[in-house]
């Protein structure tokens, strides 16, 4: 190792040990990028002689050097570098990656964009969610990194693994602290509405796709639409009707979804009116729209999502109803599809009834549910501990807002400007 850069590893060494020695070691290294970026061909050494536990403020400044100058053509190049991330990252000290988020994340970033270029995703995983965490100043702050674990996990398809993550209630915005933009907070629920939407879990990635559609903004924002696009196809699979937005979505997004999104206002029309022949030609005619926004395959789903309703909707009117009418109403081929059909609605619990084979015949039953069993008891105690756990939260939030200099500077300058019926009686004296 060259002199110059075994001194810089020294001073890592003996900086590493408490506070006051690690705000020396920061200002440090600060002054001696320019020095680690000419010793490059010593930086493997150098990151291999430091521990991430005790020197990740070290590493953090290594690493950064070294990502800009990875080359992402040269495999071998990008494998010594995941490594090397992956050793920080799932060691790495929280209270040192806080005194760096800038080159934290950067670091965090060059680490994705090389497992991309390795095609391998899925190593990026487990590192990224250790990288978030260390990243927080406390379980509730968002971080750019929760949209970029998201992402790989997407990437991966390994959606399972994005849970421990959606799990964090995330309530706190603090961009000096993690560097969190509006950005980073759209891309955090779209794609959170992508990992609960490929888990199948279609009412809960409604709600992340309407918070990312719902947020405060004066101008066309793309990924507020495609949010959108994906919760109607979403909500039609679910309920069966558009998602219902808040009244403070912004008028500019609403004027946008009204206005733009022709096909997928066309579909979610037919959807309504429970034509299934007319959806089937509209998936057609739009077949390539949809492709484009990578939403056909949840197209797609609308079209059987619409029979399981027309055929809950018949339980309601009819207590006995033959395979054949069943298959005409709905829109079925045959008999044969509507038993089959039937057959999973009742194994999945959709639906309450028998089927008579011989005679081709559907009896619908009711749902025998007195809810007095041990799990309806159970889900009432979660319901009413989420509801008073919220309101807890909300109380918290209202008391932080309450004392908070910004919100109250704004509000103060909000009631000094004159409103409209207050300028028109001024005019009218």
């Amino acid at each position: 190792m060259a002199s110059p850069l075994a001194d810089v590893v020294n001073a890592i060494k003996s900086n590493s040990d408490c506070a006051p020695n690690l705000k020396k070691l920061l200002n440090t290294l600060q002054t001696q990028e320019e020095l680690l970026i000419q010793h490059m061909p010593q930086l493997d050494e150098a990151a291999q002689a430091l521990s991430p536990a005790q020197h990740t403020l070290g590493l953090v400044f290594i690493l950064n050097c070294k990502g800009a100058a990875v080359p992402l053509s040269n495999p071998a190049a990008v494998q010594v570098f995941m490594g090397q991330c992956r050793r920080m990252l799932l060691g790495c000290d929280p209270e040192q990656v806080q005194m760096v988020p800038r080159c934290f994340v950067s670091v965090c970033t060059k680490f994705i964009q090389a497992c991309q270029a390795a095609k391998s995703p899925l190593s990026a995983i487990r590192p990224l969610q250790h990288a978030a965490c260390a990243l927080q100043p406390s379980p509730s702050h968002f971080t750019p990194l929760h949209a970029e674990f998201l992402k790989v996990c997407l990437l991966a398809k390994c959606y399972s693994a994005a849970q421990p993550i959606l799990d964090q209630e995330l309530l706190h915005v603090d961009r000096e602290a993690t560097l969190v933009v509006p950005r980073d907070l759209l891309l955090y629920h779209y794609y959170a509405g992508m990992v609960q939407t490929g888990l199948k879990r279609y009412q809960s990635a409604v709600n992340y796709f309407t918070l990312a559609v719902s947020a405060p903004t004066h101008v066309i924002n793309a990924i507020m639409l495609e949010a959108y696009k994906k919760a109607l196809f979403c909500s039609l699979v679910d309920c069966g009707e558009p998602p219902r937005l808040p009244k403070y979505v912004s008028p500019t997004i609403a004027r946008a979804i009204k206005n733009s999104l022709g096909p997928y206002t066309d579909f979610a029309e037919s959807f309504a009116v429970s034509n299934v022949a007319q959806m089937r030609a509209l998936l057609t005619k739009h077949a390539a729209a949809f492709q484009a926004d990578h939403n056909l395959g949840l197209a797609k789903q609308c079209v059987p999502a619409l029979m399981r309703r027309t055929i809950r909707r018949l339980t309601e009117t009819y207590l006995t109803l033959s395979l054949v009418q069943i298959a005409e109403l709905v829109g079925l081929d045959s008999a044969t599809a509507a038993e089959r059909q039937v057959r999973e609605m009742i194994i999945s619990g959709e639906i309450h009834a028998t089927i008579d084979q011989q005679k081709g015949v559907v009896h619908f039953l009711e749902k025998a549910e007195n809810y007095d069993s041990h799990e309806a008891v159970k889900l009432m105690e979660s319901a009413l501990g989420g509801a008073i756990s919220l309101a807890a939260k909300l109380q918290d939030l209202h008391s932080s807002l309450a004392v908070d200099q910004n919100y109250l500077a704004r509000i103060a300058t909000q009631d000094r400007q004159p409103q409209w019926g207050d300028e028109e009686s001024l005019l009218s004296k």
